[in-house]
């Protein structure tokens, strides 16, 4: 089915959000479709397409994005725009940290189980910078670099 068929069906549900942060504007809409019986029977088990599009300012410059998703379950769009919200939730607090502030796409060490040892080690600080309610992991780390004793007090 060609994604212009698709939009110009009718929606079994539709969810619109509007979020502010950072001086950032993101808007997000969820349209949830039906699967056409000559798909369905071709394809066991897939009941809904879903067609996710963001569109927003970021440092000035307009920008839109769209997502599509296939699903075996009928959901209704609140419900998955809440779960892709969820998702990059995920994405943006802990692997974004990882990636950028730990360089754990490039990492120096290579060979054996250094990589996951310095995973878990990663973890284990953003755990702590987080349960010390530190505001960025950056901040986290200048302010416990000297600070062994209360790092390991939390070990207990």
């Amino acid at each position: 089915m060609a994604q212009s068929q698709l939009l110009q069906d009718t929606p079994l549900s539709c969810a619109t959000n509007v979020e502010h942060h950072h001086s950032r504007t993101v808007q997000r809409r969820c349209q949830v479709f039906a699967v056409r019986d000559q798909i369905s029977q071709q394809w066991a088990g897939l009941k809904t397409f879903v067609v996710v599009e963001r569109t927003g300012i970021r440092d000035g410059q307009p920008w839109h994005e769209q997502q599509f998703y296939i699903s075996s379950q009928t959901e209704y769009a609140q419900q998955l725009l809440a779960d892709t919200v969820g998702h990059w939730g995920i994405e943006n607090r802990l692997h974004w940290v990882r990636d950028v502030t730990f360089s754990e796409d490039f990492p120096p060490r290579l060979g054996g189980n250094a990589p996951v040892n310095w995973a878990i080690l990663h973890n284990f600080f953003i755990t702590i910078a987080r349960f010390l309610r530190f505001r960025t992991i950056p901040q986290a780390q200048r302010a416990l670099s000297n600070q062994l004793a209360l790092v390991f007090s939390l070990l207990v």
